[in-house]
């Protein structure tokens, strides 16, 4: 990393966090609520690049892997939601719980994952670019930065919590003629499943993952 462009990248990063995290705050839409959190999580990558070096390198690779494959579980959700009821609002999640508990299961993990809630890889995907973060730069430069991405962090829990409470607390829409109700099939129910597994497993046991990483960069 060229050192003249760590300033910019850190205030990029910096801006991309919060104003991705505030404008996914503000949606009632599933599916805009995610790409709006992904410039957050665009934000929350570059803090390896900044930091530099094979770890920093390698937290931002292993971060980008965890959060592609979660990102991939939660929208195969919003497309079955959307398929099932005619819409991705929050209000069309209201009652997944009882429509499809495997997908309200496997979504909770998608959200938790996404904030960073252990024992999920997105936790340990967060840990790992915070602590390289904090270790770069001369008496800790980035610490402002790595405070910026926790207080992003914190907001996001709060809109990622909301679509689980709508989930398993709100009562499902009343259906009517433009909507249709079909069920998951079972193959879209282990594709998620999966997915959600891996997500369990690697922050259960991210060594694997990481070390081939590393050893790739090595």
């Amino acid at each position: 990393m060229i050192a003249g462009w760590s300033p910019v990248l850190a205030v990029l990063a910096a801006l991309s966090i919060l104003l991705g995290n505030f404008v996914a705050l503000a949606q009632t839409n599933v599916r805009r609520l995610l790409a709006y959190s992904a410039v957050a999580h665009g934000g929350y990558t570059l803090l390896g690049l900044i930091a530099g070096g094979r770890d920093g390198f390698a937290a931002t690779l292993f971060y980008t892997t965890t959060y592609a494959i979660t990102l991939i579980g939660a929208f195969a959700v919003v497309g079955l939601v959307r398929r099932d009821t005619g819409g991705d609002n929050l209000e069309n999640f209201g009652g997944l719980r009882t429509r499809s508990p495997v997908m309200a299961a496997c979504m909770s993990i998608f959200m938790l994952s996404l904030a960073g809630i252990p024992p999920l890889a997105g936790f340990f995907g967060k840990f790992y670019l915070f602590s390289v973060a904090l270790g770069a730069g001369n008496n800790h430069g980035l610490l402002w930065l790595v405070a910026v991405a926790l207080f992003g962090s914190f907001v996001s829990l709060y809109y990622y919590l909301i679509v689980i409470k709508v989930m398993f607390v709100e009562q499902p829409i009343v259906a009517d003629s433009s909507l249709v109700t079909r069920h998951s099939s079972l193959l879209d129910r282990i594709t998620v499943s999966v997915l959600a597994t891996i997500i369990l497993l690697i922050g259960i046991l991210p060594t694997p993952l990481l070390s081939k990483i590393v050893a790739a960069l090595s």
